[in-house]
């Protein structure tokens, strides 16, 4: 079998019928780690999904997870031919091990060291001579001791262990109450193979052990262990550090019966509350920045579209139909950024403008009052009281009809003040025909029909005459009713007969 290719790819569990795919349950390393503790334990039967040949859980130095076929297996063009050695080769491994120089040297050293700790019973220290019976079950670890309250065990590791061995051990002593601890001579957790992932999803706060030979006046362990941490960027990170500690700084599990000096798990949900606190502070952050980003834009477009209509003023352009287009493409901030640019420096910028506009301003005017995007009140006076009506009329250099058209469309409303001045203004100044038209437009709900009020004004005033009962809107005598209504005909004859039921 290559590195990277598994040759079986599918197995079923000769137990549960269920279809198990190699590369899926073995790449997440703790379903790997379940598969093979469940077929350690003989919960998980797989066979052949080809040829249902029995298949057994294996592993190999790349850390590649696999099926293979047992020995002696027929043919079948799925087999890997690359097989692992069996189980007994490891177990006859282990025992020479056990027979070795440095297996003999660091028992004696740690049973001789524990002499020397503050709370191991002396006399119960055993080195590799102590039976533990339980049942039709028995245990010789190569190092025993009675710490306080607590039994310890010493299980040395010098090569390749496998599972079943591992699992056969740990759940032995937890069954009844004692503490395991592999010291882990050659274990290097950062080259991982089969026996580093087993021992590592083994406990689960992945602490490991071996004997510090630096320290000769106590027993000391250093301590490989997986600490957390957060980056600048606020990524959580993971880095496995070293620290020699003497058995009164390890902690106990009573449950799962490890020993442990750091807490990785804590530690992570602990970075792990930290990393989401800074999150968010850091997307607060995120999100004022880009606020003020889209404040500084919206602020320079507006500035940008406000120049741009001064110099179309300026230049007395009569044509405001790019600027319009550009206003009714602001987005609904842009919009609002550009009305409050508008409208900072004047209490009523509409009577500012009109106050200011010459005859070839009109256009200007109209431009302001019909972009319904603008966001102006019509209604409001300045700070000398007056209204848009009253300026239009003191503003001599500019006419009438446009720009009280225009207000009027905007939503003007007649004044009692209004009406004051224009009763007041010089005689030949006054245009009363006209201020009809203006009551007329006053009185709409629907400020679009205002065009048709002064298209149409005459038709309209024959009709408000005959309800009135009083001529309107005409240089007629209060008694020349007769000539009205020929006028009426002669001229309206075709709403002559809007105009009859008037009468």
């Amino acid at each position: 079998m290559s590195r990277y290719e598994r040759l079986i790819k599918l197995a079923v569990d000769k137990l549960s019928g269920e279809v198990l795919d190699a590369d899926e349950i073995f790449d997440k390393k703790k379903d790997a780690f379940e598969i093979r503790r469940k077929y350690q334990k003989k919960e998980l039967l797989p066979i052949c999904y080809e040829c249902d040949q029995d298949l057994e859980v294996s592993g190999s130095k790349y850390e590649r997870l696999h099926f293979k076929h047992k020995s002696g297996h027929s043919y079948c063009f799925l087999t890997d031919e690359n097989v692992l050695p069996q189980e007994h080769e490891k177990f006859l491994k282990i025992l020479q091990c056990k027979e070795s120089d440095r297996h003999q040297h660091l028992k004696n050293r740690i049973g001789s060291l524990l002499q020397k700790v503050d709370g191991v019973e002396k006399s119960s220290i055993a080195i590799d001579n102590k039976f533990i019976i339980r049942g039709d079950e028995k245990r010789r670890p190569d190092v025993y001791c009675k710490y306080y309250d607590k039994e310890l065990v010493f299980e040395i590791q010098l090569s390749d262990l496998s599972l079943g061995y591992i699992l056969s051990r740990y759940e032995f002593y937890k069954r009844h109450g004692m503490y395991l601890i592999w010291i882990l001579d050659n274990f290097n957790i950062r080259n991982q193979g089969t026996l580093e992932k087993d021992i590592k999803y083994l406990t689960k706060y992945e602490n490991f052990f071996k004997l510090d030979e630096d320290v000769v006046d106590t027993l000391n362990l250093v301590c490989e262990y997986k600490d957390v941490f957060l980056t600048d960027n606020n990524k959580l990170h993971t880095k496995w550090q070293k620290k020699s500690v003497p058995l009164s700084q390890v902690h106990f599990d009573d449950e799962d019966y490890q020993i442990y000096y750091s807490k990785f798990g804590d530690n992570k949900i602990q970075a792990e509350i930290q990393q989401r606190k800074r999150a968010e502070e850091i997307q607060l952050e995120n999100d004022r920045l880009a606020r003020e980003r889209r404040r500084q834009y919206a602020e320079s477009k507006a500035n940008r579209i406000i120049e741009e209509i001064k110099l179309f003023r300026d230049r007395k352009a009569q044509n405001f139909v790019d600027i319009s287009m550009q206003i009714y493409e602001l987005d609904e901030y842009e919009l609002q950024m550009f009305n409050s640019r508008l409208n900072k420096t004047k209490k009523s910028p509409v009577i500012h403008w009109i106050s200011t506009a010459t005859r070839d301003d009109i256009a200007f005017i109209e431009f302001v009052l019909n972009c319904n995007q603008i966001a102006l009140d019509v209604n409001l006076s300045d700070t000398a009281g007056r209204t848009a009506f009253q300026a239009v009329y003191e503003n001599k250099g500019i006419g009438k009809y446009a720009p009280m058209k225009s207000l009027f469309k905007r939503g003007y409303k007649l004044t009692d003040a209004d009406r004051v001045f224009f009763s007041n203004l010089p005689q030949v100044e006054k245009d009363e025909i006209n201020f009809v038209v203006y009551e007329l437009c006053n009185n709409l709900s629907d400020r679009t029909l205002v065009d048709m009020i002064f298209s149409h004004s005459k038709e309209l005033f024959t009709i408000e005459s005959s309800k009135q009962q009083k001529i309107v809107g005409f240089n007629y005598k209060e008694n020349e009713w007769i000539a009205f209504a020929n006028n009426a005909i002669d001229h309206y004859s075709e709403y002559w007969e809007y105009i009859e039921l008037a009468f």
